[in-house]
């Protein structure tokens, strides 16, 4: 960026030294602290919580009884950053912001749990890492679903994806184990465990909790807090949404789920929704505020230690939020949305060779703006890929060129497709959004006006003019930042035979696998009887053969394929499922008619044949392409064909089933799913079968 912070003309300038950050002399603002200038290179503290809403701490005053006094200390002992945003309001994609200094689409992480940032990208614990730092990850990483250690980090202690509150699994620099205790408090003790070590270099931590995501899970001895206390009604509860974009009022009638949206597909959308009761002493609500305390607690472990072993006033700590969060605002919970309450976060930062106590900043600090503000304060460069600002030249007085208008973005989910992609561009007193993939209305809002943001502009003639202004500033911004479509899914891989079951060949209980995979399968039940040709095997609804989970038989990342004969005399079942509710694919009959299905992260994707099979024998194959299209063919001819957002993200944990799915449920039945009827010539492929190869063998049966 054209007015981004040259750090070795501010510590020129400013007569700093290279190893540390320090303001020295005239020119400080009121919140600046001269020190001194062979000040060591400081440390580093980043405390990050999420779904903590902007307000949420008792020196923010919402709620009025809430208590956070350890928070509230690095707040009074330091600077609130009182305009704090995220650049996307959901938890992967702000994490990695955070973590490069990058929007979203320069970064890669678009949505939750589908990968990390991209590997060209630094870090900035890598890029202290190289300067001499002893780096640590301790907490939630949540992007790209696996546990293990990631580039940047001496010291690594993590969990697979949203982790749990009580006795959870976590992964220690590779080795994964079960701990037993509340997450929020494991959490603290391995950050003590780091802080405590002797070292030789600064340090620093990134230590990341899993509080206060839901569901809400406050520890057993804040389980009684706040008890009888009530919640004020948010002033612009009362939102009706008339004039506002349809898609909001249709979530609220038909749900944002594709499965709600999917069976209210027919409700009608009203004009506007008049509110009902506000409910002042929701018991999930007090157990958001219940579950931050241990965090709170946490914190005041971590500063104490810090002031005990004499590293405290040369700790940068910085406190933050990942994204915003709705209490009732506009009626709405959870985040995503570019209202006010979703987009804000509390920032507060410590650190007395700097700042003064209680001083507040009031320019837009964004989460792209930590990373190279961290950097600069270890006297370390920034790379030239981070999209972000350094705010250091403004902590220590400078008088420098600071952004009036930020770009917001969020992608559609595949899982909730009822919240649609936008765009949007805030300043200090406007916001515009757009919908650019529906036919939708934009939103616009005078925030020095309108501050609740009750009153869409965009349609209103009077502020066309100011509309178009703010259009051509999105414009900019998307155009500045480099902005591109995402790419589409592209991996060719031939398909690959890895488990064959011609039943010919049994053994007891034992299905054998012709493939040269040995990946034999245990049979419950299904008799074997004779087929088209050769050997079937017969599912009475309750049999089934499991195949365990191995390494030829991983569906992360690309293509895959199956396929199957089979014989029906029920129009429902399932089979062959690989999965759960997480990752996975099935292949199954609904109605007589055939369906494949896969699992995502985002949701269910999936395609169904136009008609019943019937009773015959029926050659089914389901292929997920190379470039994330499935399709179902039917006899060799392609039946069903649609463009899915992605690959399958992780193998799942759960294992293969042909003739039912008993654990967590792939596709859309119930668990009452099991197959009746004949199947033969069970095939599944690493790997993308060709429309020739399926028609081949669909022939091969009479």
């Amino acid at each position: 960026m054209a007015d981004r912070f040259d750090r070795r003309r501010f510590i020129r300038t400013m007569g700093l030294t290279g190893a540390g950050l320090a303001a020295v002399g005239g020119g400080l603002n009121r919140w600046a602290r001269p020190a001194h200038s062979q000040q060591p290179r400081p440390n580093i503290l980043f405390i990050l919580t999420d779904d903590q809403r902007y307000d949420a701490m008792s020196c923010f005053g919402h709620p009025p009884w809430l208590r956070t006094p350890n928070m509230d200390r690095i707040r009074n002992e330091g600077a609130n950053f009182a305009n704090a945003f995220v650049t996307t309001s959901l938890c992967s994609p702000s994490r990695a912001s955070f973590l490069t200094g990058c929007y979203a689409h320069t970064h890669g992480v678009r949505t939750n749990e589908r990968n990390d940032p991209r590997p060209d990208l630094q870090t900035f614990p890598m890029v202290l890492q190289a300067a001499g730092y002893n780096t640590a990850f301790i907490g939630k990483w949540h992007m790209a679903a696996k546990a293990g250690p990631r580039p940047g980090f001496d010291y690594w202690l993590s969990f697979l994806g949203q982790g749990k509150y009580i006795d959870p699994p976590l992964n220690e620099n590779g080795r994964d184990f079960k701990a037993q205790g509340y997450m929020t408090d494991l959490l603290t003790d391995y950050a003590l465990n780091f802080l405590k070590q002797p070292r030789n270099a600064p340090f620093c931590l990134y230590l990341s909790h899993k509080a206060v995501h839901g569901p809400f899970t406050p520890a057993e001895r804040h389980k009684g807090l706040y008890e009888g206390e009530q919640f004020p009604e948010p002033a612009n509860f009362g939102d009706t949404f008339e004039n506002k974009p349809e898609w909001i009022r249709a979530g609220m009638v038909r749900g944002a789920r594709r499965e709600a949206m999917r069976q209210n597909k027919d409700k009608p959308v009203p004009p506007k929704i008049e509110p009902g009761p506000w409910n002042a002493t929701n018991p999930g609500r007090t157990n958001y505020y219940r579950s931050l305390s241990a965090v709170d607690d946490g914190i005041g472990r971590v500063l104490d230690l810090l002031q005990q072993t004499g590293q405290l006033d040369n700790t940068i700590i910085l406190f933050a939020g990942d994204n915003g969060y709705f209490h009732g605002e506009h009626r709405r919970g959870d985040k995503r949305l570019m209202y006010e309450e979703s987009l804000r976060i509390p920032m507060v930062m410590r650190y007395p060779a700097l700042l003064e106590p209680g001083c507040s900043i009031d320019q837009m600090m964004l989460n792209i703006d930590v990373a190279p503000t961290l950097l600069d304060l270890a006297g370390a460069t920034a790379p030239d890929t981070m999209q972000g600002m350094s705010i250091a030249p403004i902590l220590a007085g400078r008088d420098i060129a600071w952004r009036q208008s930020f770009l917001y973005e969020y992608f559609q989910e595949g899982w909730l497709p009822g919240i649609p992609t936008m765009f949007g561009v805030r300043t200090e007193s406007w916001k515009y959004i757009t919908y650019p993939k529906i036919d939708d209305l934009d939103e616009m809002y005078d925030l020095s006006a309108d501050p609740l943001e009750m009153t869409n502009l965009a349609v209103d003639p009077k502020h066309d003019a100011k509309k178009k202004q703010l259009e051509g500033e999105l414009e900019r911004l998307l155009k500045q930042t480099n902005y591109e479509e995402a790419p589409r899914p592209n991996v060719q891989r031939p398909g690959k035979v890895v488990l064959h079951f011609g039943f010919d060949s049994d053994e007891g209980d034992r299905a054998v696998d012709s493939s040269g995979e040995a990946n034999h399968g245990k049979i419950t039940g299904a008799a074997l009887v004779d087929g088209a040709t050769g050997k079937a095997r017969r599912f009475s609804g309750v049999d089934s053969i499991a195949v365990d989970k191995s390494d030829s038989l991983d569906c992360a990342m690309g293509p895959v394929s199956i396929s199957a004969w089979v014989k029906p005399d029920k129009a429902n079942g399932v089979v062959l499922a690989k999965g759960g509710q997480s990752h996975g694919y099935s292949l199954y009959l609904r109605k007589g008619k055939p369906v494949f299905a896969v699992r995502l992260a985002n949701g269910l994707e999936l395609v169904e044949g136009p008609e019943t099979i019937g009773s015959d024998w029926t050659h089914l194959a389901a292929v997920l392409t190379g470039r994330a299209v499935l399709k179902l063919y039917v006899n060799g001819a392609e039946a069903a064909s649609r463009q899915i957002p992605d690959f399958i993200f992780q193998d799942p944990n759960e294992a293969m089933e042909i003739g039912m799915d008993r654990a967590t449920l792939v596709g859309d039945y119930e668990a009452d799913n099991g197959f009746t009827g004949l199947i033969d010539d069970v095939k599944v492929y690493n790997g993308e079968v060709s429309p020739a190869q399926i028609s081949a063998q669909a022939k091969s049966r009479p």
